[in-house]
């Protein structure tokens, strides 16, 4: 189970590393594109596709680092619970 631990956490970082730089330069080219109102109505808390879109994409990592965190608590809650010889 340790294994799968770190590949889930190694996913989840790479994951959200990567969504985080496609996001950025989402917005750099759009204020290349458009300018800075450009960007301005981009990030407008308005824009609930935006936003949704921006959750969907982060949430593969973010729920990769979730369950490799769960999957940690859960192999240490069972090495504490299992009788020592």
């Amino acid at each position: 189970m340790k294994v799968w631990i770190v590949v889930l956490k190694v996913f989840g970082y790479l994951w959200v590393a990567l969504a985080i730089i496609a996001i950025l330069a989402g917005i750099a080219g759009t204020w290349m594109k458009g300018g800075f109102s450009a960007v301005l109505e981009l990030l407008s808390p308005f824009n609930f596709v935006n936003w949704i879109v921006t959750v969907v994409t982060l949430a593969p990592g973010i729920g990769a680092l979730a369950w490799s965190k769960s999957l940690a608590e859960k192999r240490t809650r069972a090495a504490s619970e299992s009788p020592k010889p």
